[in-house]
């Protein structure tokens, strides 16, 4: 940033770190007005500017090559005269721009190139595209940010947004990226950063933590103003929300922590967290005060910290994994192992020898081989690491590569269970508290006495070191990074042997409880007529690399990297069951599948016919369990009853679990269960999976042998063929838009030639109703139709409609037998034509509609026995799963739609196997291309204003809004918010994380002037009730904070929720709560917050208004990855409907 005469000049760069942290701008202005230095750039930062021009005039060579008519702008020339020659180089047509210097008001910077495409703009038939090189090959936001700000600029001068811009990575290879995808947040940003700067002699602001202090040149001055101030910020373990509660009830030093007599209730500060910080910042006040550091050693619960120190062994092995960050998962490029060696420790470097997935793969495999020998070897040692990173690093190398190193997959899952892994941070954090500020290992080795000696200090140096060596080779930064991981190793070590000092003598060494579930070996069982699930694997695979091909190549490697596929997808869940266990009741608050902190009420149940249930109150808290979930105890690691029910109240939840009545042999009762005063419950083992891998791989072994002849509508599918359908030609448009949509739809699907169909349908647009109607036609027409989904709810759905149909006028001669594979426990449903049954049908011609989860289809009874197979959310159905289903039948229909809630693929997949079956046919696509499938195009629910910004924001504008939709109104009387349409009302608040009561209050405020407005459908008028309004909030805690304030005037009527509770339904006016405060204060990724679907699902309930409160400190902030920024930009566009109610 350059400052001129009280003028700011401001770059790209400027803007990230605005961005990031606004006080980083505060402190550019400080060092021009030199009230504070700057650290000089280090010989490292040198260096990589130099291989960065090195690298830039390399491609500046290969690209004259290409284009011959070439230019570029002086750099020596002023500012004014560089912008000029510039704009007259682009008038002049030439092909390749090289250091074009762009100029818009305050903003200037300079592109590498601007490369000529023969899109017409003001400039004539052409116009110019962004292109800039970048040594790293860890493209980040802030490098995107960059080309977003040169195309806006240049798109001002040519009077056209180039539609896309390049980055030239450090690995030569060419990424693209569509400009409209990031401009409305890099405008948001830009105008924002002019508004602080036009205003910044009031801007009064105040440095706080946040995620880019590590990487900001001016962290030692925010450092200096803390301890100057003692800031309440400086005490460890407290997060962003904890201090601004602080702050409202004036503490605001850690001194003042340190010595409140507020309690927990009066900060709405949870008790145990409470009293951790509070007792924290007494530590650091003593050793600021007295100058001494100090340790006080914790009396951890039964089963935590020091409970969990095994006892010493000559075979203990302390490892630290180096990773270097990438889009989709880090590249493990260095292990270290430090052990004794004939009595000797030693210290063993495992290097990748080049930045590629083999060197990788290697170092895994020699790894994996030492551990399987060190065991051997020594069965009573364990792994010792510090915090969290290396075991899930190799969890995820183990899956990565389980195909083609299944022995990896093999020897992790038994040291995983064996629980030879052990975090020595978990155990620290819950045996130890100190006088620092945070349980880094290099904060806390100076109570053990370790001193470090490597060049390097913290991780994020030795990134740019390996950066550095990737580029050169320059044995001086591998040595560098090696010796700071020894010296991890080596500190790791010295922390066990301080806390096997420490540990009370009362507490004995951990032993692994014989009676934990061996769940996994199920699965691996090899006997001598049975060969294991590995075998298997490893042939089909290697007969698929026979079968490879020019022509075939990526489709083989796709099918590769499916084998194996459900074994590998469900090891997150199986390894969380572990991870949960390790955890505290508070930890867990955090997770969403489970309820932590449950508290019993009584320890006498409530008695009934079949059972007993038990009350617990747990606190507000996000969950994603429901009535019949199982209720698993996940520090016992046994399930122990279902959900009965779960009533939600402001910080007073009741859930209640119901335990069956059992008996022995003999028939007499078994006592009445004992269940924990304190439990916390969630997700449980995940289900086998034996039946789904078999029908996958009864599908690849046929596509050896016989090219998928036997699975036409799978290959078609694989092949991303257009459907094949009887008398229609090829590559033919599917549904005429001139014509009746239902019964083109029933026509195509009969005349589907054992191929497959998509159906895409986006909100309102009838998606159920049009499914269920083609699923009566095949059956009058006598054909054997399945349907399934991922979940019982779906399904379910689907069969009422298809009931309600089937009892029409018009059908009353019609008549079917369903058979339906009903949820266990689950309360009966009265059907007219389906049969619901826990077992499987005796005799398949008994019925001609069958409906259930992929368990029922993959079944080998089931195998082609289906005319058709309907899944519907076939956005939530894996590639892989959807494979298996379809082995049944011979049509595939899948029924769907990505743009809404999607059910993410937890475990590490290559290529396609990590999509769902409609995000793989559609290829990134927002949707189906019209002679691919079939697009539901017209919402009955949405009027033409909702209805416009979710076609353009998620459906490519195809969708429309039907006469019916226009026919609904509403008379609100909101001024300035009108009677139809999106409006988002900004709201200012500090520190609120799952809880805004200033949201709170407004949604109240709202929520009251609406009822009794008046509303028409045709006409017809009534007046609005609380069930014409819908309230929707992120997290459960806010949802709750607002419904107990509604209640007290609307009982129960109120429908509030989150997102997940309300797909598939709708309400004349809808309520938004974003709730959090700022980007900091998130519970959790900003991938979940600004979710593409989940904001598509919120504001499409609404038919005539949607009203979205969030406060706008949200979209400013650093942001992940480059994917954050998509969702971010996504976000931006809904400030165009913003409005001054209050």
């Amino acid at each position: 940033m350059k400052i001129n005469k009280g003028k700011f000049f401001i770059s790209p760069s400027d803007l990230n770190n605005f961005v990031a942290c606004k006080f980083t701008i505060k402190n550019e202005i400080r060092f021009h007005n030199k009230e504070i230095s700057k650290i000089a750039d280090r010989v490292n930062d040198k260096l990589w500017k130099e291989m960065g021009i090195e690298h830039e005039k390399k491609h500046l060579k290969l690209l004259k090559n290409k284009y011959k008519k070439s230019i570029a702008i002086k750099s020596d020339l002023d500012e004014k005269n560089r912008f000029n020659e510039t704009i007259r180089a682009m008038e002049k047509g030439y092909d390749l721009i090289y250091h074009a210097y762009l100029v818009d008001g305050d903003l200037r910077g300079e592109a590498d190139f601007l490369i000529k495409c023969d899109t017409p703009s003001e400039l004539g038939d052409y116009s110019y595209e962004v292109y800039d090189t970048k040594i790293t090959r860890n493209l980040r936001p802030r490098h995107v940010t960059q080309i977003t700000a040169y195309s806006d600029m240049l798109g001002k001068i040519q009077k056209l947004l180039p539609r896309k811009m390049y980055l030239i990575d450090g690995s030569d290879i060419e990424h693209s990226f569509k400009t409209i995808e990031y401009i409305d947040l890099f405008n948001h940003g830009k105008k924002e950063f002019i508004k602080f700067l036009s205003n910044i002699d009031k801007e009064k602001i105040y440095p706080e933590k946040c995620s880019y202090c590590n990487l900001c040149d001016w962290k030692d001055e925010c450092d200096k103003i803390w301890e100057e101030d003692n800031y309440v910020n400086l005490v460890a373990g407290t997060n962003k929300s904890q201090i601004e509660k602080l702050k409202k009830n004036k503490v605001r030093t850690v001194e003042q922590l340190a010595k409140t007599k507020l309690v927990a209730t009066d900060l709405k500060i949870n008790s145990e967290s409470f009293i951790k910080i509070k007792s924290q910042a007494q530590l650091q006040e003593e050793k600021r005060t007295t100058g001494e550091d100090k340790i006080i050693f914790l009396d951890p619960d039964y089963g935590k910290g020091f409970y969990k120190l095994p006892k010493p062994d000559e075979g203990d092995v302390f490892f630290d994994i180096e990773g270097y960050p990438r889009m989709d998962r880090p590249f493990e490029y260095l292990h270290g192992l430090y052990y004794k060696d004939k009595g000797k420790l030693k210290f063993k470097d495992l290097w990748a020898k080049k930045f590629d997935r083999e060197s990788e793969k290697n170092i895994f495999i020699e790894l994996i081989n030492f551990f399987e020998k060190r065991f051997e070897e020594y069965p009573n040692a364990h792994i010792y690491h510090y915090a969290p990173y290396e075991k899930r690093a190799i969890r995820e190398l183990a899956t990565v590569y389980s195909s083609e190193f299944p022995k990896g997959d093999i020897v992790n899952d038994d040291l995983l269970r064996k629980e030879k892994y052990v975090d020595l941070f978990a155990i620290a954090k819950q045996s130890i508290r100190t006088s620092e500020r945070d349980m880094s290992l290099k904060s806390i080795e100076k109570f053990y006495n370790f001193e470090r000696k490597a060049d390097i200090v913290k991780a994020d140096d030795s990134v740019i070191k390996y950066e550095h060596w990737i580029a050169t080779k320059n044995e001086k930064y591998k040595k560098d990074i090696i010796s700071y991981n020894e010296e991890d190793c080596v500190s790791t070590y010295q922390l066990r042997e301080f806390l096997v000092k420490n540990k009370p003598e009362s507490i004995d060494w951990f032993v692994k409880p014989e009676e934990i579930k061996k769940e996994p070996s199920k699965y691996r069982k090899k006997t001598e007529d049975k060969i294991s699930r590995e075998d298997i694997e490893i042939d089909l695979i290697k007969r698929l690399e026979k079968k490879k091909n020019k022509q075939n190549h990526s489709f083989v490697e796709n099918l590769q990297n499916l084998v194996g596929f459900h074994w590998r997808d469900k090891k997150p869940d199986l390894w969380d069951v572990f991870d949960r266990a390790e955890k505290s009741h508070l930890e867990l608050e955090d997770d969403t599948e489970c309820i932590a902190n449950c508290v019993l009420k009584s320890k006498e149940p409530k008695t009934i016919n079949s059972g007993y249930i038990f009350s617990y109150r747990f606190p507000d808290q996000n969950y994603k369990l429901k009535k019949g979930s199982s209720v698993f105890d996940v520090h016992a690691k046994k399930e122990i009853g279902s959900v009965s029910s779960i009533k939600e109240k402001l910080d007073k939840n009741i859930l209640e679990v119901f335990c069956p009545k059992k008996k022995d042999r003999k028939g007499n009762l078994y006592p009445v269960p004992n269940l924990p005063s304190l439990i916390t419950v969630g997700k449980g083992y995940p289900p086998t999976t034996t039946q789904h891998e078999l029908a996958l791989h009864k599908f690849i072994e046929d596509y050896i042998q016989n090219n998928g002849k036997n699975y036409k509508p799978i290959m078609d599918m694989l092949e991303r063929n257009n459907p094949d359908i009887k008398e229609l030609k090829k590559d033919s448009v599917l549904i005429d838009p001139d014509n009746e949509l239902n019964s083109q739809s029933i026509n195509i699907v009969k005349n589907l030639n054992n191929s497959y169909l998509t159906i895409q349908g986006p909100p309102g647009t009838g998606k159920t109703y049009t499914s269920a109607s083609i699923i009566i036609a095949l059956i009058k027409d006598g054909k054997r139709v399945g349907v399934t989904s991922n979940s019982h709810e779906a399904i379910k759905t689907l069969l009422v409609e298809i009931e309600k149909q089937a009892s029409l006028p018009e059908n009353k001669e019609f008549t079917f037998k369903g058979f339906r594979k009903a949820k266990s426990g689950e309360e009966k449903t009265e059907w007219q034509y389906i049969t619901d049954a826990n077992k499987k049908p005796e005799d398949l011609n008994d019925y001609s509609l069958y409906a259930g989860t992929s368990w029922f289809f993959v079944n080998p009874q089931m195998h082609q026995s289906l005319d058709y197979l309907f899944i519907d959310e076939a956005g939530q159905v894996a590639l892989g799963t959807t494979i298996a289903n379809a082995t049944s039948a011979k049509n595939l229909i899948l029924i769907g739609d990505q743009m809404q809630l999607s059910q993410p693929i937890r475990a590490k997949h290559n290529g396609y196997a990590r999509k769902s079956s409609l995000d793989f046919v559609l290829e990134n696509l927002d949707t189906i291309p019209p002679e691919k499938g079939i697009f539901l195009n017209t919402t009955r629910r949405l009027n033409k204003k909702i209805c416009s910004f979710i076609s353009n924001s998620f459906y490519e504008s195809r969708l429309t809004s039907h006469n019916e939709a226009n026919l609904r109104s509403v008379k609100l009387k909101l001024d300035p918010i009108k009677d139809e349409g999106i409006f988002h009302v900004p709201i200012d608040h500090n520190g609120c994380s799952q809880r805004s009561d200033e949201e709170a209050d407004l949604i109240e405020k709202t929520f009251n002037k609406i009822i009794g407005k008046e509303f028409k459908v045709g006409d017809k008028k009534g007046k609005i009730s609380p069930k014409d309004i819908m309230v929707v909030a992120p997290y459960n805690a806010q949802a709750n904070n607002i419904r107990e304030r509604l209640n007290k005037k609307y009982q129960d009527d109120v429908k509030v929720g989150t997102i997940d509770l309300f797909q598939g339904q709708e309400a004349k006016v809808v309520l938004i709560s974003m709730t959090t405060s700022d980007v900091e204060s998130l519970p959790r990724h900003k991938d979940f917050f600004f979710s593409r679907n989940r904001l598509n699902v919120a504001i499409s309930r609404a038919q005539c208004v949607a009203i979205i409160i969030f406060n706008e400190k949200l979209l400013l902030a650093s942001t992940n990855s480059i994917e954050e920024m998509k969702l971010m930009n996504n976000f931006c566009k809904l400030l165009k409907f913003k409005t001054n109610y209050n």
